[in-house]
């Protein structure tokens, strides 16, 4: 049983480490996201400076992109294995030696110093000695010359270059770029869009386009979470391919749309600031009222919310067969395609997550069908790269429904045929200005409008 800490409610000594070494245990005993759980850890010290935070931030981020590489070093030092080391232990010993391995501004004494320091605040002097002998012989024998442990685990890497030989990329270049950190992307609402650089250079944003994807810039310099654009609700932190999704949808004024699996609300905003009317739909309530209020800060609102299993037959009054505009069926997946913002995944996964997800997927698929009217658009996309969660799925979709074809790629927008393959589908990527890797596929109801 890990007795690991709960997040302190006072600061340690040294506040960057603890904060990491809290958020590090959150991920793994509470299963939370790399970024939830930072924010949780550093909200304990408000009074931490940015230069910790940004320690903070690169210990946590670090530790659990490079966990595979850390362990396979920490397995030279430790002669008895891994196996039977506590998991907060191990958690501080992969602190440790990623202070060692990669941070070069760090001089190896103050990383041991430092590390000693945070097993005797948070475990007690029982693992000091353990601890110091094991980083003390890391420091001379220095596995990490050798170089040859990939990050990412043996099945997303095979995947991940498969995906670089179907678009014609180097597979080397995008198994190293899924393997750094995510740039800072923000898309801006759009009736801000037009004047969007004045106001995000008054905000104190240094930003550059990504791509010409509608309102989506990379941050280069500032706090994308302070000004006037983010309290208003005008501009949400959104990596440049989920934008590219709600962007691409094309939703006009008046248009009767709706945003399954919705979540909690980013592209349900962006599609009611067009001026449609958005039934927003997800199994989880809580996540609907998070939607409706983030569409509401923002002076916008929904057509209507549905609790309800997307996967399962959809018979809510608010949800008429035949009745809607554009349907987005942004479905749940393994969220392959966001390995860089969240490194944690690369750990959770495992390759029978694919089949599972795939059953699922065509499962909404095939209960969101039926609302689109002939004429109307379906769009599928999710986070991933995957074969499975994709391409495959709309191979069967098309199969099994033949009142539906992909829309023409030609009559496509001109800022998104960069990210369309030769069938019309969006499969984004990280060489790409820096996006992450999306799947998207628009189709169309034969048929005239009613």
């Amino acid at each position: 049983m890990s007795y690991g800490p709960a997040v302190p409610d006072r600061p340690a000594r040294d506040g960057a480490r603890r904060r990491a070494f809290d958020a590090l245990h959150i991920v793994r005993e509470w299963g939370r996201g790399s970024q939830a759980a930072l924010d949780q850890a550093l909200r304990v010290d408000p009074q931490l400076s940015p230069e910790d935070r940004g320690l903070a931030t690169e210990l946590v981020y670090g530790v659990l992109r490079r966990r595979r590489a850390l362990d396979a070093w920490l397995l030279t030092a430790i002669d008895r294995g891994l196996r039977g080391v506590d998991p907060d232990v191990l958690e501080i010993l992969r602190l440790g030696a990623y202070q060692l391995a990669a941070l070069d501004r760090v001089p190896d004494h103050a990383a041991i110093a430092a590390t000693i320091d945070e097993t005797r605040d948070s475990l007690g002097k029982r693992r000091v000695g353990f601890v110091n002998a094991v980083l003390r012989r890391l420091t001379r024998e220095r596995p990490w010359r050798d170089g040859t442990v990939g990050d990412l685990p043996p099945w997303i890497a095979e995947r991940v270059r498969r995906y670089a030989q179907d678009l014609n990329l180097d597979p080397d270049a995008l198994e190293a770029a899924f393997c750094e950190r995510a740039p800072a992307h923000v898309h801006v609402v759009a009736p801000a869009q037009d004047d969007a650089l004045k106001q995000l250079g008054a905000d104190g944003l240094e930003v550059a386009k990504v791509g010409d994807v509608p309102g989506t810039w990379e941050v280069l310099g500032g706090s994308p979470y302070a000004g006037r654009l983010f309290g208003g609700r005008q501009l949400i932190p959104q990596d440049g391919a989920s934008a590219a999704i709600a962007e691409w949808l094309g939703a006009q004024a008046g248009e009767e749309v709706v945003d399954m699996c919705a979540g909690r609300g980013a592209k349900s905003l962006f599609l009611a600031a067009t001026g449609a009317h958005v039934t927003a739909v997800d199994v989880g309530s809580e996540r609907l009222a998070a939607a409706e209020e983030l569409v509401r800060e923002a002076g916008f609102a929904l057509r209507d919310t549905v609790a309800a299993d997307a996967s399962q037959p959809l018979d809510a009054a608010q949800l008429t067969p035949g009745s809607f505009d554009r349907v987005l069926v942004d479905a749940p997946c393994t969220g392959l395609g966001t390995l860089r913002r969240r490194p944690e995944i690369r750990h959770r996964r495992r390759a029978a997550d694919l089949p599972r997800n795939h059953a699922l997927q065509r499962a909404i698929l095939q209960q969101a069908a039926p609302l689109v009217r002939p004429g109307g658009e379906l769009m599928y996309a999710v986070c991933s790269f995957a074969h499975e969660e994709g391409p495959l799925v709309i191979a069967r979709f098309l199969a099994e429904n033949p009142e539906f074809e992909r829309a023409r790629r030609d009559a496509q927008p001109a800022w998104v045929q960069p990210l369309l393959d030769a069938q019309g589908a969006l499969r984004s990527h990280p060489l790409w200005h820096g996006v992450d890797a999306f799947y998207a596929c628009k189709l169309v109801r034969r048929g005239a409008s009613a």
